[in-house]
């Protein structure tokens, strides 16, 4: 049985530990996933300690990281054999593969979202309204700015310096705002068919919402959170509003399967699959939480 490293914060809650028995038919390789949480505001020194561990634990082949992503590799950059072009463009970590030579890390985050935004907002109409600056908001815009023709990308985040280098990551202007928000005018004032997406981790990794429950979405717009659990108060926001006005509104399920398709494919040194997490979706559809 072959054991793959879970990091992120409140592991114990992910749906993982269940979907992964429904997937490893379609992997064809037997595995088993062992979680470490670590807090959001972890000291680099936990990170170390992270790789570490994982650098001489002969009884694991590698790890996945979900909310520690940008943090690891801040703190542990020099600690990799080596690491692709995505984690480097993007500063940032969440499939690593343990090898002869040393840990080696990637950043499938831009491939996995990547392929999620396609699906769900294939037109490019309008603009990108990210609320958050973190990991996967620089791998949306990464995703963004190299695949579609020009289009505005503004983020909304409570640090200047995550918007300050989200921009460099994208290499394209960025229309940023720093603050606490909540952030309802940045919303409201959107163009038709825009792609508004929570990715602060409030409704999971900590509670509330990054908008209150006056705020409008612009028409035919395309709302998505990017959580799948926790009480998700973005998305019951985004519903209630859906019943009423022409827009579209996904949770983050398709982008669990995808992100763990993409990661757990390096991870176990498997073929790259584009339609691996269509698959693993499909598999696991009595797990997804239900949404209207």
């Amino acid at each position: 049985m072959t054991t793959v490293v879970f990091a992120g914060v409140t592991t114990g809650s992910s749906l993982i530990h269940q979907a992964l028995s429904a997937w490893q038919p379609i992997l064809g390789v037997a595995c088993e996933i062992r979680g470490v949480d670590m807090a959001l505001d972890a000291e680099d020194e936990i990170y170390l300690r992270f790789l570490g561990d994982l650098l001489t634990d002969n009884s694991t082949v590698g790890a996945v990281i979900t909310s520690h992503k940008v943090g690891v590799f801040r703190a542990g950059r020099t600690m990799f054999a080596g690491l692709d072009p995505l984690a480097l463009a993007c500063e940032e970590v969440n499939a690593i593969r343990r090898t002869p030579d040393g840990l080696r890390g990637w950043a499938r985050d831009p491939i996995s979202v990547g392929r999620v935004a396609d699906q769900i907002w294939p037109e490019s109409e309008g603009e990108v309204v990210c609320l958050g600056a973190g990991g996967t908001a620089r791998a949306l815009a990464q995703h963004v700015f190299a695949t579609r023709e020009p289009v505005r990308f503004v983020c909304a985040d409570p640090t200047s310096a995550s918007v300050e280098r989200l921009a460099q990551i994208a290499g394209h202007p960025v229309d940023g705002h720093v603050g606490l928000g909540p952030w309802d005018d940045l919303v409201e004032a959107a163009p038709p068919g825009s792609l508004i997406v929570n990715a602060t981790g409030m409704g999971k990794d900590r509670p509330g919402s990054p908008i209150t429950g006056r705020a409008r979405f612009p028409p035919r717009s395309v709302v998505w959170e990017l959580n799948y659990r926790g009480n998700l108060q973005f998305l019951d926001r985004a519903l209630t509003r859906a019943k009423d006005s022409e827009i579209q509104v996904h949770d983050g399920w398709q982008l669990f399967c995808h992100g763990w398709a993409a990661a757990l494919s390096t991870v176990l040194d498997l073929p790259d699959d584009a339609k691996l997490g269509d698959r693993f979706a499909e598999a696991t559809r009595s797990l997804r939480p239900g949404v209207a």
